[in-house]
């Protein structure tokens, strides 16, 4: 007797949770068994290296948020490290402490809402309720890092 199972679509990013507007993949499963992936490709390229070639070093900043919008502080380290070694500035140790914590709470918060996207798109609702909590802590303790004043009033 063969067991009756429905079939349900699930949502997949091939490698990271930022992925999610960029590729993914939708599956038609029944029980465990695929029956039909299909690759849904957006758009990645949203005009930033042009738009960078007229600014300054420090205008260009902002941009470096939004290439990763679920870890945009990550990309802001890796851009002004790149800046200092062109530019020979050597930083305090602090503040390349400070760095790796943020962009491991950045990696946190940035899997907290891959679990919870995972999860929600398979049909669980505590567990994205719960992720979203724990991504909150974080976005307050980025705001007061950054000094993001709207993040502040809205959290």
């Amino acid at each position: 007797m063969a067991l009756k199972t429905e079939t349900f679509l699930v949502n997949a990013g091939p490698q990271h949770p930022s992925t999610h507007g960029v590729f993914r993949m939708r599956f038609i499963l029944d029980g465990e068994v695929i029956q039909d992936v299909e690759p849904v490709f957006g758009y990645l390229h949203r005009g930033i290296e042009k738009l960078s070639e007229g600014l300054t070093y420090s205008q260009d900043m902002v941009f470096t948020d939004r290439l990763d919008y679920l870890a945009s502080m990550t990309n802001n380290q890796a851009y002004a490290v790149a800046i200092e070694k062109l530019a020979g500035i050597q930083v305090p140790e602090r503040a390349e402490y400070i760095r790796v914590i943020m962009a491991e709470l950045m990696r946190i918060s940035s899997h907290l809402m891959g679990v919870g996207f995972l999860t929600n798109d398979i049909g669980a609702f505590l567990t994205p309720c719960c992720t979203c909590t724990e991504k909150e802590k974080k976005s307050w303790t980025f705001s007061i890092w950054s000094a993001d004043k709207d993040l502040l009033i809205i959290t």
